[in-house]
């Protein structure tokens, strides 16, 4: 993880942050398992899912890096850290999304966020899923892996976590990518293409979720408690 963002890496903070169908779904799947009041987004971009959260009456506190998110947030009100040893106190809930898949070292990331955490907290993971849907896309915005379910088991029972609950998310994201796999059309990152199936499309085929969720997505949602 970087300090230094490339072109690449802005353009998919202002297109996550603009994806108003998909990230009241997402976010509110993560809301769920909220647990406690005081709540920390590592990796929190521009802090939207800080202010989501603090409208509905939580103490969320975001941590970024990236230097340019990291004043969008504090510029929207969001009490945001851009470095670790600056944080001086635990939380009963620490919630990461699409951020682990960036980091090389995600082993030593979910050990620092088990270290933030007051005892039996909750760590609420969302993250890519699925390498068989691994496409230029992934490339353009720096990810490392995309996740399986017993990969990502493995490395939060290795630090500790008991799961709680664990499922996927984005059939139809899923489903699109393997329809291009097969017609070998290589996806670039386009932001007006992206939101663009936010608005017409995610809204609707969302519920395609409700028979897939336990079988295949783009994504991967895990809830784990600190033991």
């Amino acid at each position: 993880m970087t300090s230094n963002p490339s072109e690449k890496d802005i353009l998919a903070l202002e297109t996550i942050a603009e994806l108003k169908n998909y990230n009241g779904y997402t976010f509110n799947l993560i809301y769920q398992n909220i647990s406690g009041k005081n709540i920390l987004d590592f990796g929190s971009g521009y802090g939207v899912f800080c202010q989501y959260m603090a409208k509905k009456g939580y103490q969320v506190d975001g941590y970024e890096i990236n230097k340019d998110a990291f004043l969008e947030s504090k510029k929207r009100g969001v009490n945001t850290y851009s470095e670790l040893n600056n944080i001086n106190k635990k939380f009963d809930t620490i919630t990461s999304s699409n951020v682990l898949e960036h980091i090389e070292d995600d082993v030593n990331a979910i050990n620092e966020m088990r270290s933030l955490l007051v005892d039996e907290g909750i760590l609420i993971l969302y993250l890519p899923a699925s390498e068989i849907v691994w496409t230029k896309m992934d490339d353009d915005v720096n990810h490392h892996r995309r996740y399986s379910k017993k990969d990502l088991h493995s490395k939060l029972k290795s630090a500790n976590f008991e799961i709680l609950e664990s499922r996927y998310v984005d059939f139809i994201g899923w489903f699109t990518l393997i329809i291009f796999k097969i017609l070998k059309i290589q996806p670039k990152f386009n932001k007006k293409l992206i939101i663009f199936y936010d608005k017409v499309f995610f809204k609707f085929l969302k519920y395609l979720d409700i028979v897939f969720k336990n079988l295949i997505g783009k994504n991967i949602l895990v809830v784990a408690k600190k033991n």
